[in-house]
């Protein structure tokens, strides 16, 4: 209890300094000490991008890369922590303004859409004069070229990555279990032998997919996609009401119905899917291609029983060039906001941690890199990099990047919740989201 007690007060202490340093920037730039604007940059972003940049937390005894930009230009980068709906919110109500506390924000793939100039500055011409080595052409085009409009640059990719299944080595020795799902119907047949109870009474569970509004988009489009389909086509095209997906949610159904997920599902993101294997409360799970860190951290249980395996795909697709799903990529990307009053420090910020040096310290600390060249590299040392290079070269976003597609995820997530814990027929679900979708997508 102790140990468990001054970490979780450690981390509250961390984010109260953390609050108060963002309040006193803040504070400094509204009372518009010129000192104050000369030398701090406001950077919104996850507690994970923070800790990936400063290597604490997971990333602890990595290369910190904030540090020798602070010492070589004079400048402290104050950080702002926020979900992913959060940073969603912000970039919405912070980026029409023409004056702001903030100057970066991270950006996630699902708002790289058409509204992207209003919100933050091009960076053409402050990419020619903090030029970054390499960009775009080492990185993944499809990520690199996202965020252009009207042949204008919005954002820098910053940490790309793929998903994939990750399984407990350990627990599949003890349930007879050996690699991870060919076909679709494997990840039932494995949750089920893998689910159990344990002598002390503590739960098993076969599989951990995530069931939150925000994250089943991302896992459902890799589930049809095993089964040959997507949600919608690139073009717009929905078919979230054909087989390929209806065999996807019904195969979520059996597997939460039968018991083989946990029962809170529906509330699990990842944080919370990534604690119960980490924990070896469950065998199977999805997970980044960037998570081998993450899960073979050294401390916890499932630490050095932690493997990545492809996504299964149905047998009559499978071929000799390739055997396995296509799974889904996910990336976020950085931009100056409109309203910054240091663009030329902020840019100079996306040059020093775009480096082939920094990308190389982040992809060590645990970042999945968005450049072939540091991808080829972590391959050699880590098989998931080798994942992620096949997925990159099939897969796309999960759903057409849309202006509503916060409203498509909303109406989305809450149907599949409900067909799923509620045991709705999937058909007649399906067909009523398919025409919900239509409209959103015209």
């Amino acid at each position: 209890m102790n140990k468990i007690s001054k970490g979780t007060g450690a981390v509250h202490l961390r984010r109260a300094l953390r609050l108060a340093g963002s309040a006193a920037v803040v504070a400094m730039l509204s009372t518009g000490g010129g000192m104050a604007q000369d030398k701090t940059l406001l950077v919104m972003g996850g507690q994970g991008h923070e800790d990936n940049m400063r290597a604490v937390g997971p990333a602890a005894g990595g290369t910190d890369i904030l540090g020798p930009f602070e010492a070589a230009d004079g400048v402290k980068v104050s950080w702002s922590a926020a979900t992913n709906p959060q940073l969603q919110e912000a970039l919405q109500r912070l980026g029409p303004l023409s004056s702001t506390a903030e100057d970066v924000i991270f950006v996630h793939q699902f708002d790289t859409n058409s509204r992207l100039p209003d919100f933050l500055e091009p960076l053409d011409g402050y990419l020619a004069a903090h030029p970054i080595d390499g960009f775009p052409d080492d990185w993944a085009p499809g990520v690199a070229g996202a965020s252009v409009f009207d042949g204008k640059r919005y954002l820098v990719p910053f940490r790309c990555g793929a998903m994939t299944l990750w399984y407990n080595n350990q627990i599949f020795a003890e349930r007879g279990l050996d690699g991870g799902p060919k076909v679709p119907e494997d990840i039932y047949e494995i949750a089920k032998a893998a689910t159990f109870t344990r002598d002390n009474g503590e739960q098993v569970f076969g599989v951990a997919f995530r069931g939150t509004s925000w994250s089943i988009t991302e896992d459902l489009a890799a589930l049809s996609r095993a089964y040959g389909g997507d949600m919608v086509l690139p073009d717009g095209t929905v078919t979230i009401n054909q087989k390929p997906v209806v065999e996807a949610v019904n195969l979520l159904k059996r597997l939460f119905k039968d018991g083989l997920m946990p029962p809170n599902w529906a509330t699990l993101d990842q944080a919370g899917v990534n604690q119960l294997f980490k924990d070896g409360r469950v065998a199977m799970t999805l997970g980044g291609t960037n998570y081998n860190k993450t899960f073979n951290d050294g401390e916890s249980l499932v630490n050095g029983h932690a493997v990545a395996t492809r996504w299964p795909l149905v047998k009559e697709l499978q071929s000799a060039e390739r055997d396995y799903g296509a799974g889904t990529v996910f990336y976020w990307g950085l931009g100056i906001l409109k309203g910054s009053q240091h663009k030329d420090t902020a840019a100079a910020f996306l040059q020093h941690i775009s480096s082939p040096q920094s990308v190389h310290a982040l992809a060590v600390n645990g970042s999945g890199p968005c450049t072939a060249a540091e991808l080829a590299v972590a391959a050699k040392a880590d098989p998931a990099m080798t994942i992620q290079s096949e997925i990159f070269a099939v897969a796309n976003n999960p759903l057409p990047i849309n202006e509503n597609i916060n409203q498509i995820r909303d109406v989305l997530g809450e149907t599949i919740q409900n067909i799923v814990v509620n045991d709705l027929d999937t058909q007649a679900e399906l067909d009523g989201l398919a025409r919900r979708l239509e409209r959103l997508y015209r």
